[in-house]
Formats: structure tokens, C-alpha cells, sequence
């Protein structure tokens, strides 16, 4: 073992878990963590193990002296067994390496297997050469446990639901056991019932099992009559089961393990087309990257985001080239949010064959860790690749997820030909009447200005205004895209800047999510709004900044991504002679029968004007092009509001919608 330091005074503390940046340390290199501990009793008839559940990113543990093991990667969870090892008192000792990649591997030969994480113009420092690896993300960021267990442990469960007939669902069940002890017979129970539901039954099965020696690997189907299916939040509940697998012999128990799961069937046809369990279903998605440090990823920041999201009416986001920890996994499953999983590659990386053994390898471990939840429908191996990896190291992805996955939707890549950026990376936001990207778009938006309380407590207010703008670079700023391309004013104050600077991005996200709703199926099958939230204290194109203050962005993605969307397709600037046509979007498998459609206009003194109110009959899974129609013969030249919604014959409103137009 490598010399470490010998003096008390030399080690400082540190509460784990946590990314050490976090926790006060501003390095990129290799740091040492040591821990004694006692082990009061050490039973013969027992097996010990240490259990990492996240260290980023290269791991070598040493238990009083003796060298255990070494892992590479920052999310896979690893386990050594210590069984030989530990003692009464021990002490261990935990290297954790996380460099800074140095030219010329940086930025366009990486190692790494970070994704955003490493490399992004969402994180510290944007992609700038020099500052774009800053506030690294190394520690050990999850548990570290030490396990006790029989000789005898179940280490794997893989579910895999297959629905046959509407009323009829197998569940298919790969169990891995590991036997420390001599062959022998045992007995194997499942018990499948529901976990967050009432109406369900149980069922259950037990049978003898022979295992060897070593890892053993059993085969088991289990028939559920009138299964109650996983939705997404907007076409149903996302009903959940818990499937238990006990191994006993006679009365004792000597291992169980207890999954979550759901029973869905999910389909993307070559034209992009997106089935949940035989319903044609319309993404309304955004990308996701919640936190650059997985440490503070608490049970409480990722209950209030699902919250965010369901109140923005989202039914799915990108995981967008990163994987997060498993509890965030596991509250899209209880939400009913669909989940397209990238994997932890951003941009372009060595060409290597060491380096593509080693991307195969853990999305592999990506794959097999996250199987089990419902919620995600679609693995995608890379984020705008170059062409070069595109066509090797992507094709060894795509082979590797499919050797462990043949249930969903696997994608190479996600390339820029379904990202699109008119209003950001070029002029006019009105280009998205083209319906660019299509028919499925995975990325489109625009920065936006968080707000003046955030941003005091992102810069100091000396660097705020006027704008210190190689500070605001590092923190994500891009200038000459807010200036050039959107012509955002800079105005007299930085509240001026900060209110331009939403309005603006709101303009662009609510004309974009409308055009492509009103698209739907013809051509458009689904889009992803970039982004949801952001990372770290930031300046990107977020429409909820990292303290959780919703932008006014967020409330344009709120309203084009209502279920039922009343649409108003009308021009900024409008001659009286000019009209507003109302569309219909239904993404609900329901009919509306007799509903009220209400429209009018209001003036800049709340005035109501031209009211009218008519019938309709909203088709299941529908879009409509209305004959009704906003006119403006009755508005002098001015500002106005532009109303429309939606109401159930009992009342209940189901849309609700407005824009602002110039009456010339």
C-alpha cells in the first residue's frame, strides 16, 4: 500500500456521504479517506461485505492493510467480500481518484466517463478549455455499508413483465443466488402483490431448488390475472407491485430481497411513434440534469422537483447524458413520468479499444441497475457524438444494451439532427413554424436570466451590474447568442435585463410547444424542452433555476403542455382586419362531449370584449384546426389580451390559454 499520512493532525474530518466540493474541498486529483471500526462479534456461519452504493470516480480500498479491490465510475453501486479480511478492529482506508483531464485528451479525447458531469456548457466553467473541469465532482458521494449475510444470498433479481391479453400478465423472473457453502437443497419463494394500489391480488409460488457451489441462476414465471398496468400520471395510475424472493431451508430463512416494479408494455415504431401499452401517446418532455453533486440529491429535492414537473403537466424527461441515483429513478416510477435514460457520454471521447471495453462495460452496469424500473422506455447510448463515434463506438453500445435489454427502446444516439435552436444559435424563433427536427425533437430552448434574488446569491452584486461578463461566462452566460441572435436589450438595470431576458425566452418556448402541438402526429410525435432545471448555481437555459425559483419560462411550458391544450395561432402585431384561429389539441384517450369553448379579448384596462361562447366535441387523441376565430374589426390601436378555455358541461375547466397581440 501507498504511504499515507502517519499524524493525527495531518487527516482532516469529513461527513460522508458527500462529493467533496461539497464538502469544503476545491480539488481534482486523488484524496485518501480512513475510518477504524469495531466488529463486536465475527460468527463463522457468516459472510462480510463492503458495500459502496456511489464513489466518483477511481476507487481502491485497502481493509487493515491488505488491498481489496479497485473500481472505475461514478454511479455503478460495488461490493467486495471482506470475509477473510475484517477483524475485531479494523481499519479502512479508501483512495478516491478524480482528476483533471489534460491536453490533448481534454476536451475532445476524453476518458472519462462523466457525461455533463465532466464536460457541458451547463456546469462550472461552461466548456471553456481552462475552467470547463472546475468544482470537480469526486468523492464518495453514497453509502459505504458494511453487510452481514448468511452463506447463502440472493445477488440479483430481474423482472421482466410481459402482457399477453388485456386481462393476463407473466412475469418473467431472473434470479441470481450465490452459495458459500456446500451444495444443498433449498426452497425458493416469490410473492408478487401490490405496492401502491388496493384492488390488486396476490399470488405467490414456492418450489425445491439444487445449488451448487458458487452462483446459481433460476428461471421462474409467474401468470398475474387482471393486472393493473404502469401509466404515465396523464393516461392513468402508475400502478406498482413489490415482488418478494425468499430463500429458506425448512422454516429458516437465509436471504430475501423485495423489488418494486410495473407491468407496461412500451413500443417507438421507425417513425418515431410512441406506444404505452398499445395507447398512442404524445411526449411532453424536457431534459433533466438536477444537480451536479448526486450527494445533495436528498429524498426532499427530488419529491419537490417531481412536484414541479407534474405542475408543468411533463409526462417525461431526458436524463440528459448523465445517470442519476437510483431514488430518482424509483419517484419517476411513483409519479408516472416516463424516462428517456442517456447514457454518461457528452460530446466526443478517445477512440481507443481500452476505452470502448470500458464504455461497454458500464453501460452495461447502467442497464442492469436500473432494469427493474418502469418509468424508463428508452436507453440511449450517446450525446451528439461525432460521426467517427457515431459509427464505432456507439454501434458496440448499441449491441452491448441490447445483449441485456430486449424490453425497450434503445437508441445509438441522440444527434443534433433532432436538436434545434432557432432564436438561439440563429435568428427568429418563428423558424420552429417549419417544425424543425422532425418528428421527434430532443432538444430546443433558450437561456433566460434567473431571478435578481438568485443571481445575488450565484455572483456578488459588484460582478451582477454592470455585468462583469467573464464572471458571468463561467457561470453559463452565452453573450453574443443573448445579444446577437435573440437581441435581448441589456436595458438600464439589471432588472430591466432580467425582465427582457424571461420575457423573451417565454415567447420562444410557448410559439415553439404550440407549433409542435399542433402538429401532432402530422409530422410531430413528441419533444423535449432543453432544459428543466439547473445544476449549480447558474445562467443557462433552464426554466427553474438551482434554488428551485421557476423563470417565467416555466409557466409557458406549463400551459402548451397541458393534456387538453386550447391553442391560439395569432401574430404578435395584428391589422383589424386580421384574425386569431383557436386549435384543439387533445392528448387524453378520452372524448369531451358538449364541453364550452369561451373566448374573447381584453384591453389594457381589463376590459371584456367580442365574448362568445360555443359547443364542441373534443375526439379522443385528437387535434383540430377550429372554425372559430378571434377578430379584431371591434379594437382600436393598442395592447391586448387574447382569452380562450375550456369547460366541462359540469363546469370543470379543462384548458385555459391567452397571448399578447398589437392591435395596428
Amino acid at each position: 500500500m501507498e504511504s499515507v499520512p502517519d499524524s493525527d493532525s495531518d487527516w482532516k474530518d469529513m461527513l460522508l456521504p458527500v462529493n467533496w466540493y461539497l464538502g469544503g474541498l476545491d480539488y481534482a486529483g486523488t484524496v485518501v479517506f480512513q475510518k477504524s471500526f469495531e466488529l463486536y462479534e465475527k460468527p463463522v456461519d457468516k459472510e462480510f461485505w463492503l458495500s459502496f452504493k456511489g464513489v466518483d470516480y477511481f476507487t481502491d480500498v485497502y481493509l487493515n492493510g491488505v488491498y481489496i479491490g479497485h473500481h472505475e465510475g461514478y454511479f455503478q453501486p460495488f461490493t467486495f467480500n471482506v470475509t477473510r479480511i475484517i477483524e475485531e478492529e479494523n481499519s479502512l482506508l479508501v483512495r478516491v481518484g478524480s482528476p483533471q483531464e489534460e491536453k490533448p485528451v481534454w476536451p475532445s479525447n476524453k476518458t472519462l466517463i462523466k457525461g455533463v458531469l465532466n464536460h457541458h456548457d451547463c456546469r462550472p466553467g461552461s466548456w471553456n478549455e481552462e475552467h470547463g473541469q472546475d468544482y470537480n465532482t469526486g468523492g464518495i458521494w453514497n453509502d459505504v455499508d458494511l453487510i452481514i449475510t448468511n452463506k447463502i444470498i440472493i445477488s440479483k433479481v430481474k423482472i421482466s413483465p410481459k402482457i399477453e391479453l388485456s386481462s393476463i400478465a407473466r412475469v418473467i423472473i431472473d434470479v441470481e443466488i450465490e452459495n458459500f457453502d456446500e451444495p444443498k437443497e433449498m426452497i425458493i419463494e416469490i410473492e408478487i402483490k401490490p405496492a401502491n394500489f388496493s384492488s390488486g391480488v396476490k399470488s405467490s409460488q414456492h418450489r425445491r431448488v439444487f445449488l451448487r457451489r458458487g452462483k446459481n441462476k433460476k428461471y421462474i414465471v409467474q401468470t398475474i390475472k387482471n393486472p393493473e398496468f404502469w401509466w404515465t400520471w396523464d393516461h392513468g395510475d402508475p400502478n406498482l407491485y413489490y415482488l418478494t424472493v425468499i430463500i429458506r431451508d425448512g422454516d429458516n430463512v437465509l436471504d430475501s430481497v423485495r423489488e418494486r416494479f410495473g407491468i407496461r408494455e412500451v413500443k417507438i415504431d421507425s417513425g418515431w411513434n410512441w406506444y404505452l401499452n398499445g395507447l398512442h401517446l404524445f411526449v411532453r418532455g424536457t431534459n433533466i440534469i438536477p444537480t451536479q453533486w448526486l450527494s445533495e440529491y436528498n429524498p426532499k429535492m427530488i419529491e419537490n422537483d417531481m412536484k414541479l414537473l407534474r405542475d408543468a403537466n411533463v409526462n417525461a424527461v431526458r436524463v440528459h447524458a448523465h445517470v442519476n441515483r437510483d431514488e430518482f429513478y424509483s419517484a419517476c416510477d411513483e409519479n408516472g413520468i416516463l424516462v428517456w435514460q442517456d447514457f454518461a457520454l457528452q460530446w466526443w471521447y478517445s477512440r481507443s479499444d481500452d476505452f470502448a471495453e470500458k464504455a461497454v462495460s458500464q453501460i452495461k452496469d447502467m442497464v442492469r441497475i436500473f432494469y427493474n424500473h418502469p418509468s424508463i422506455l428508452v436507453w440511449c447510448c450517446h450525446n451528439e457524438p461525432d460521426i467517427h463515434q457515431l459509427e464505432s463506438l456507439d454501434t458496440l453500445l448499441l449491441h452491448a444494451v441490447l445483449e441485456e435489454d430486449a424490453t425497450r427502446y434503445v437508441d445509438i444516439a441522440s444527434t443534433t439532427e433532432f436538436h434545434t435552436y432557432p432564436g438561439w444559435y440563429e435568428e427568429d424563433y418563428k423558424k420552429f413554424s417549419r417544425l424543425l427536427a422532425q418528428p421527434f425533437c430532443n432538444e430546443f430552448g433558450a437561456q433566460a436570466l434567473p431571478n435578481i434574488e438568485t443571481l445575488k446569491k450565484i455572483m456578488p452584486e459588484e460582478d451582477l451590474w454592470p455585468p462583469n461578463w467573464e464572471k458571468w461566462a463561467f457561470h453559463d452566460f452565452q453573450r453574443m447568442q443573448t445579444f446577437d441572435m435573440a437581441k435581448i436589450k441589456l436595458g438600464d438595470s439589471l432588472e430591466e435585463f432580467v425582465n427582457d431576458s424571461q420575457n423573451y425566452q417565454y415567447k420562444l418556448l410557448k410559439y415553439a410547444i404550440e407549433t409542435y402541438r399542433r402538429a401532432k402526429y402530422n409530422p410531430m410525435t413528441g419533444i423535449f424542452q432543453f432544459m428543466f432545471v439547473d445544476c449549480w448555481p447558474s445562467i443557462t437555459w433552464s426554466v427553474v433555476d438551482y434554488y428551485r425559483q421557476p423563470k417565467k419560462g416555466y409557466y409557458a411550458v406549463k400551459t402548451g403542455y397541458q393534456p387538453i391544450l386550447v391553442s391560439i395561432e395569432v401574430d404578435d402585431v395584428v391589422k383589424t382586419n386580421d384574425r386569431g384561429v383557436i386549435w384543439i389539441v387533445n392528448d387524453l384517450h378520452k372524448n369531451y362531449s358538449n364541453a364550452s369553448l369561451i373566448f374573447w379579448l381584453e384591453d389594457e384596462d381589463g376590459n371584456m370584449l367580442n365574448r362568445k361562447q360555443v359547443i364542441v366535441n373534443i375526439e379522443s387523441d385528437s387535434v383540430v384546426k377550429t372554425s372559430y376565430a378571434f377578430e379584431f374589426k371591434v379594437c382600436s390601436p393598442g395592447k391586448y389580451l387574447v382569452n380562450a378555455e375550456i369547460l366541462t358541461p359540469e363546469g370543470v375547466l379543462l384548458s385555459k390559454n391567452h397571448e399578447e397581440v398589437e392591435v395596428k
